[in-house]
């Protein structure tokens, strides 16, 4: 993994974490209404976001790690090749499976079996259908918090 990559992981995963703990924090600490009996539970519910989002960063940055050293691993592993042609299979097993022109053998020529076939399918995207999503959002949001305001 370079370190680019592992960096970009560590910082994003790294600032969410805080960001969570941090807000968790604020809102245990911070001023709030005497009869507000949710603040602990967002509080504490924020800080184990942070932790979850810390624990989980961490676990895919080791097994990022982790695959990339069985990567180097599998590349580094040589099998010696053999001296002559490989041997006929044995009498007590295997049958037909592998030999030319038995039963076993699935031929290239031969057409496909079962009644499915291959259809290409295909997406267009245009490049306002993200900005309008997005603004569909901000105007639902918008909406829904002049639906919820107190009056």
């Amino acid at each position: 993994m370079s370190v680019r990559e592992l960096a970009g992981k560590v910082i994003g995963f790294g600032i969410t974490a805080l960001a969570l703990i941090a807000g968790g924090l604020l809102v245990l600490l911070g001023p709030h209404a005497y009869n507000d009996y949710l603040n602990v539970a967002l509080g504490v519910l924020l800080i184990l976001l942070g932790l979850g989002a810390g624990g989980f960063g961490t676990m895919v940055i080791l097994g990022v790690i982790l695959d990339e050293r069985a990567r180097e691993r599998e590349e580094r592993l040589h099998v010696t090749p053999r001296s002559g042609p490989p041997v006929p299979p044995p009498a007590w097993g295997m049958g037909d499976i592998g030999r030319p022109g038995a039963g076993g053998v699935a031929h290239v020529s031969e057409g496909p079996r079962g009644g499915g076939s291959v259809r290409v399918m295909s997406i267009a995207a245009r490049r306002w259908d993200g900005p309008l999503f997005i603004g569909v959002l901000i105007v639902w949001t918008v909406v829904a918090l002049l639906i919820a305001a107190p009056r």
